[in-house]
């Protein structure tokens, strides 16, 4: 694989990400750990997991000037799949659930298209405490819990704009063995993500555990360049992350573990208080993340990841104290 870095940042440029002294390090450890909790969340709660939200466009303006500009005066067409859950829920007794995420595309009058492409579906299976009439679980009852596994090999998000480059991450919840970590405990494991409903329902407060996600990414170029940027494994200890409330009220508290295998460092990112206000949003719109680095070139230090009002739109101050806007791209 080349790394020539000419090419190499216009790629960087394609994801609109962050680079640091790595030319590995195209997204802050922040956003990685955001990627899996708000995706994690969004399905549960039943929203479009990684979908392209059409009533926020902006998410998606820098994404696609990036990977090459459509002049914004050309009318658009959205058409997407997806979203579906099979078989119809009926409770614990059918599972496992296959859950279809959602996939779009955007055509423009000139001809161009860009999209958002799933290559697999999620398995869904439900605890033998769950009811049979909530298939989402912010309306399930007391003790339920919903443990979401991706395909063997992982499901992959591809984003593809309108001059053909590409940017394609992958969600493998078989994490066991892929972080280069040997110290992290627990060591992760191949037993999903799980959400766990309180003792007064999940409408009331609920625990995320993320037991062992393993996250790949590529930049494809049209003229047939490619880089791997993302290879990260990202877990929760045992007692997982803390969600209270439900709906526009829901917020995230406690640490998740960031494994950087490329680059070889761990970190470990902690959640202050991050709300999930705006329920058509799968991103953060409130709190921060911040971010301590135990190992690599950054050791000793933190960055920290704070969420605007507006669906993925944050800015991050790095580990050398720069400031910069950043744009959420993957709800994973």
């Amino acid at each position: 694989m080349s790394r020539n870095w000419h090419w190499f940042a216009l790629g960087a440029a394609v994801i609109g990400c962050h680079t640091t002294e790595s030319p590995y390090a195209t997204a802050s450890d922040s956003e990685v750990a955001v990627s899996v909790v708000g995706g994690s969340l969004a399905n549960a709660s039943g929203k479009t997991v990684g979908a392209l939200d059409r009533d926020k466009p902006r998410v998606w303006e820098r994404l696609w000037r990036g990977l090459n500009p459509v002049q914004e005066a050309y009318a658009a067409v959205w058409t997407c799949s997806g979203g579906t859950l099979a078989p119809p829920f009926a409770g614990p007794g059918k599972d496992p659930y296959t859950w279809t995420p959602v996939s779009c595309t955007i055509s423009w009058l000139n001809g161009k298209s860009a999209g958002s492409e799933w290559n697999a579906t999620f398995s869904l299976s439900y605890g033998a405490a769950c009811d049979a009439t909530h298939p989402w679980m912010e309306n399930q009852v007391a003790g339920c819990a919903l443990t979401r596994t991706t395909a063997a090999g992982g499901n992959t998000r591809t984003l593809t704009g309108p001059d053909g480059n590409s940017y394609a991450i992958s969600h493998d919840t078989n994490g066991a063995g892929s972080g280069w970590d040997s110290s992290v405990s627990p060591a992760p494991e191949n037993t999903g993500v799980s959400l766990t409903c309180g003792s007064a329902g999940c409408a009331k407060d609920k625990t995320l555990r993320i037991a062992g996600s393993h996250l790949t990414g590529s930049v494809h170029l049209a003229d047939g360049k490619s880089a791997t940027i993302w290879d990260h494994t990202v877990s929760t200890g045992a007692d997982g992350l803390t969600v209270t409330g439900s709906g526009a009220s829901r917020v995230v508290t406690g640490s998740v573990t960031v494994q950087h295998t490329l680059a070889r460092y761990t970190a470990t990112a902690t959640l202050q208080n991050v709300a999930f206000a705006d329920t058509a949003c799968c991103f953060p719109t409130g709190g921060s993340i911040a971010t301590h680095f135990s190992s690599g070139s950054n050791q000793g230090k933190t960055e920290t990841l704070a969420f605007s009002g507006v669906c993925g739109e944050a800015t991050l101050t790095d580990a050398s104290g720069a400031v910069s806007s950043v744009t959420l791209q993957h709800c994973l």
